[in-house]
């Protein structure tokens, strides 16, 4: 299922301010900068969103739209290609509280829809389309829905028409070419079912997903 999740979302500031009291100044002056960044990025986005950005983040956005939920993280390097081909508009969907890592692309030419608290991981690639077609046909381009609580290791490839469930874990340089069921940690090329998980949890940014959660 497709969901729609930013479209409510608004900035505030209050919260913010509540989660920086008592931080080094040093602390405070890093974050300033990086929530500003994010700020002046978002108005590239359908809506403008209280979002961290660490480093250049790229948006190209031709007939299509980006939206971001409040207080997802933007790692250095990341683009976001939202370019709608055959008459289509474009989206990219990212939840509220994700982190997407350094250099990660996610393009899309219908439908990439990310759910909340989701980690994405450094040097991954989240496709919903080929950039060519076989043969004399026209390009193949598939929505691809990743669920809320989800983890992608480092390097890991997601291939258009692909659903991943909530809770699920993609291990590091997978490439998924199938649906993913919730709770499931996958692996290899092509991605294939190891075992039932579950959560997950990572120190940095600290942040833990349960099956009691979803």
């Amino acid at each position: 299922m497709i969901r729609s999740r930013v479209s409510g979302n608004k900035m505030k500031p209050r919260r913010l301010i509540s989660k920086l009291k008592g931080k080094p100044f040093g602390t405070l002056v890093s974050n300033g900068l990086r929530f500003l960044r994010g700020y002046l990025n978002s108005l590239r986005f359908e809506k403008a969103a209280l979002v961290s950005v660490r480093g250049r983040l790229r948006v190209l956005a031709t007939n299509g739209t980006v939206s971001v939920g409040e207080l997802t993280d933007f790692w250095p390097g990341v683009k976001l290609s939202c370019q709608g081909t055959g008459g289509g508009r474009a989206s990219i969907r990212i939840g509220k509280r994700c982190s997407i890592g350094d250099r990660t692309e996610i393009h899309a030419g219908s439908l990439v829809d990310i759910g909340d608290e989701t980690i994405i991981a450094w040097d991954c690639v989240i496709m919903d389309r080929d950039y060519h077609s076989a043969g004399t046909g026209t390009e193949d381009i598939r929505p691809v829905v990743i669920g809320s609580g989800v983890w992608i290791g480092c390097r890991a490839i997601i291939l258009k028409g692909v659903t991943i469930g909530d809770g699920a874990i993609v291990a590091a340089g997978s490439v998924v070419t199938k649906d993913v069921p919730e709770h499931c940690l996958v692996a290899g090329n092509p991605a294939r079912i190891i075992r039932k998980v579950e959560g997950w949890q990572i120190t940095a940014p600290a942040l833990s997903i349960s099956m009691s959660t979803h």
